[in-house]
């Protein structure tokens, strides 16, 4: 399976044949199969195909088969679980690669598993080590994610421009996605002609890059510029066929005015996202106001992996539509504990409060969402923008009463 031919002409294609020349050759060494299996990671990271990573599985089975498990197999074994979303499997290897030798990557492959986990205090201390033994892009971009979850927007992104500025000129993926992460931060910020330029450095980079075409994308709408956003977005759910990505495709093709595609893509991911990304299907059912039980469903399956903020938003979000507020109410205070200022989560803990009878706590989180708001779809920043208009003629008309 592993020496199958690749197809394709990208780096990391030719990188892939390669090394099964190497491993084909008599006397192959255990490192030519390590660099293999590292250029299905680097493929299945370029493309974001899970397909690739179980790959590199597989090559790791035929290396440790024929020399034995080492650090290296394990560290790589590590990183697989870790983007096959088995966290507390790759937490149990990287908490035996730190015991064994301590390596920079064996505390990046902790500190993730951690932070996935939802366990950020934990997952700190863990990137602090990574950047006591080696300061640079792995630390910085780490750095940059820890300190957004904790609210710290304008330290995530310093970081995240520290991590771009020393990234390796020739490892164009690694820029093309701190470019990508880089333009929400600006997004988030207000700052949207600033993240369209840097969603275009992205693309320039690594041409065709679904997380660059999505960042893009999403400028773009903030820009009103509907139609160019469609075809982005339509481009890069063509690449990446993940919720978030028809999600995104799907509003934009709505706000571009054609509800018919949009109620296509939309189907696609009624059916079939509960194999590509749970987490974000349950969010976008309870967001449509639909099938409120199933999503709770998959967002409590979820929760048993990914116990991360944005997990727990995602169950607050479908307990209120599913009519449970008291559960929710607590999924949303956990998901809050950390103090991560999100568009999203702030929208939904005002719709909660509203649904709770609290209209000053709405109103407070529908305006700590504003700023934010280009982050949001355009039928989220539609409703967001409803109710600040809601709450602001309550209030003009409060003020009017007060002077009567």
């Amino acid at each position: 399976m592993v020496l199958a031919p690749a197809s394709g002409d990208e780096r990391e294609d030719a990188d892939i044949r390669q090394w099964q020349e190497h491993v084909r050759a008599a006397g192959a060494k255990a490192e030519s199969y390590d660099r293999l299996a590292w250029a299905y990671v680097a493929k299945a990271r370029r493309t974001l195909d899970a397909g690739y990573y179980k790959l590199a599985e597989t090559t790791a089975d035929v290396r440790d088969a024929k020399f034995g498990a080492d650090a290296e197999s394990r560290l790589l074994r590590g990183h697989v679980l870790h983007n096959l979303h088995r966290f507390h499997e790759a937490e149990v290897v990287a908490r035996q690669l730190v015991d064994e030798r301590g390596a920079p990557m064996d505390f990046a492959l902790l500190s993730d598993a951690l932070m996935e986990q939802g366990r950020l205090s934990d997952a700190i201390q863990a990137c602090q080590q990574l950047v006591n033994l080696k300061p640079g892009v792995e630390a910085y971009s780490r750095i940059a994610h820890l300190r957004w979850l904790k609210g710290d927007l304008a330290g995530a992104t310093a970081m995240m421009e520290s991590a771009e500025g020393a990234a390796s000129p020739r490892d164009l993926e690694t820029r093309a996605w701190l470019l990508a992460r880089l333009s929400g931060y600006y997004l988030q910020s207000g700052q949207t002609h600033r993240a369209l330029l840097v969603a275009e450095r992205a693309l320039k980079a690594a041409a065709s890059y679904p997380p660059a075409l999505l960042a893009r994308g999403r400028a773009l709408l903030a820009w009103g510029k509907n139609s160019d956003a469609a075809a982005v977005l339509q481009r890069a759910a063509e690449l990446n066929p993940l919720p978030e990505y028809q999600w995104w495709l799907a509003d934009a093709l709505r706000a571009f005015g054609d509800d018919a595609a949009a109620a296509k893509v939309e189907l696609v991911i009624r059916t079939r996202g509960e194999a590509a990304d749970p987490r974000t299907l349950a969010l976008f059912l309870a967001t449509r106001g639909e099938a409120a039980t199933e999503a709770v469903r998959l967002s409590r399956a979820e929760l048993e992996t990914r116990a991360d903020v944005i997990t727990h938003d995602a169950l607050a979000w479908a307990l209120a539509m599913s009519g449970d507020l008291s559960s929710a109410q607590t999924e949303l205070e956990l998901a809050r504990a950390e103090h991560t200022r999100d568009a999203r989560l702030l929208w939904h803990a005002g719709e909660i409060a509203l649904l709770r009878g609290d209209r000053e706590a709405a109103a407070k989180a529908f305006a700590e969402a504003q700023p934010m708001a280009a982050t949001l779809t355009p039928s989220e920043r539609a409703r967001l923008d409803h109710r600040l208009a809601a709450s602001s003629e309550s209030s003009l008309s409060g003020a009017t009463a007060l002077k009567r």
